[in-house]
């Protein structure tokens, strides 16, 4: 018995039934067993008695009932509400008209719009049977304050209020009694996929804070960085533990290559790309001896492509990064320098001139062309900036817009005769300030040095 009770109240419910429709489902189906054993009970009354309107009316309910459990067994779930619905309207206004006020079914009408706030969720559905409940409940109290009822009860089915009263009780209690619990037993499922879910957390932070010591190691420190110039910072902050953007350095003799990069992404995906920009820039440029910045970058092309087995099919991810790289000889001030998607600013005594970038990516490209060679002979006091897309795109300010590269030329130009470090602080603060209260969009990157 307890098996078969187990499955009606399960009907219609299934591995992939939505978590929210189980409790609905339940609660609805050991309701509609509830209401077929009571129908059944009226009609054994009925057929004792020999009251056919009464066999009638809950043969009608059983029949219905029956057919709602099967609806939900064939999932059609939303039907089986609505029909429920009309079939408690249809119901009650038969007992109205058979029975007029002695037997007061109109007063259940009041439960309608319980029912429909458990069944349905859209706000326009449980508007719609509130309003329906009110004009069949209005309805109802006038057809007997003005009509005969049809039919005259006999003195047994006075009694019967009495049953009428238990039932509702019964009825509701075991509503209320299982929608409580199907919350609480949720509340448990909930709380257990909480613990597993912030074990996993944990689990993935570690994992992603040891994949940023790795990345740390590939990386050189500020100070490293910093000792191969007169003067130089690094404003780097990642969106995530692991950063999509990434700066390198090497040097050859008098001359010093360092990269600004930003690859596609950010987070894991961007780091694993920063691992394999570092390993490519080393083995370009220390292995193979290849010095010149536009040739670096086409050889940095290929390895990207064919390390990805890129082919542009359709649906391919365009995997690659934006980079500016540098070659500036430490005795003679020649930088030179190619840039992929970010361009290269010089600021010289308060003038800013920027070097603009090739418009194409370091990867695959529906047209990869040459990368372009830049050649600039800089005078000792200038400064020099790289950087990715994260300041200029990070929205903020009083209207919640982006930052652009022109206001970031103007802040360049506007602290130029201050230290790197100061520099530094300046435009932490600025970058930090105009973002304000709204999240970090992009890995920021920002190098500058001054010759």
């Amino acid at each position: 018995m307890a098996t078969l009770i187990e499955r009606i109240t399960n009907l219609g419910i299934n591995h992939d039934t939505p978590f929210h429709l189980r409790n609905k489902l339940r609660v609805f189906n050991t309701a509609v067993v509830i209401i077929i054993c009571i129908s059944a009970f009226y009609g054994g009354v009925a057929v004792v008695k020999h009251f056919y309107y009464g066999i009638a009316v809950t043969a009608f309910s059983v029949l219905y009932n029956i057919c709602a459990l099967l609806m939900v067994r064939k999932r059609h779930y939303h039907v089986a509400f609505h029909c429920t619905m009309w079939y408690g309207f249809i119901f009650l206004s038969a007992f109205s008209i058979l029975f007029g006020r002695v037997n007061n079914s109109y007063y259940y009408f009041l439960f309608m719009p319980v029912v429909c706030n458990i069944l349905f969720d859209q706000h326009r559905h449980t508007v719609l049977y509130l309003v329906t409940s009110s004009i069949f409940m209005v309805l109802n109290v006038y057809y007997i304050e003005h009509y005969t009822p049809y039919y005259t009860l006999s003195e047994w089915m006075t009694y019967l209020s009495y049953p009428n009263i238990v039932f509702a009780a019964i009825l509701v209690y075991m509503g209320v009694r299982l929608f409580k619990q199907e919350n609480l037993r949720y509340a448990g499922q909930i709380e257990e996929q909480k613990k597993v879910l912030e074990e996993k957390n944990h689990e993935i932070t570690d994992s992603i804070n040891y994949a940023r010591k790795i990345q740390n190691a590939l990386i050189p420190s500020e100070q490293e960085f910093a000792a191969h110039f007169r003067e130089a910072f690094i404003l780097f902050k990642p969106k995530d533990i692991v950063s999509g953007d990434f700066y390198w350095i090497t040097r050859k003799g008098n001359k010093v290559f360092y990269a600004t990069s930003d690859c596609t992404g950010h987070g894991v995906p961007g780091g694993f790309m920063t691992m394999l920009g570092i390993s490519f820039l080393d083995e370009i440029i220390n292995e193979k001896n290849i010095t010149r910045p536009d040739l670096v970058l086409n050889a940095l092309r290929e390895r990207i492509i064919h390390t990805l087995k890129q082919t542009g099919t359709a649906g391919e991810n365009k995997d690659g990064m934006d980079i500016v790289l540098c070659c500036l000889d430490t005795s003679t001030l020649q930088l030179e320098f190619a840039c992929a998607n970010n361009s290269l600013f010089v600021l010289r005594g308060g003038a800013l001139t920027e070097y603009r970038a090739d418009k194409q990516p370091c990867g695959f490209y529906h047209e990869n062309l040459p990368f372009t060679y830049h050649q600039v002979t800089l005078q000792p006091g200038d400064q020099v900036y790289t950087f990715s897309d994260g300041f200029a795109d990070q929205f903020g300010g009083p209207k919640g817009k982006k930052f652009k590269y022109k206001q970031l030329q103007e802040t360049l130009i506007a602290n130029g005769t201050k230290s790197l470090h100061e520099q530094h602080k300046v435009l932490d603060h600025v970058f930090e300030s105009w973002r304000d209260t709204l999240e970090q969009i992009d890995d920021v990157l920002l190098i500058g040095i001054k010759v």
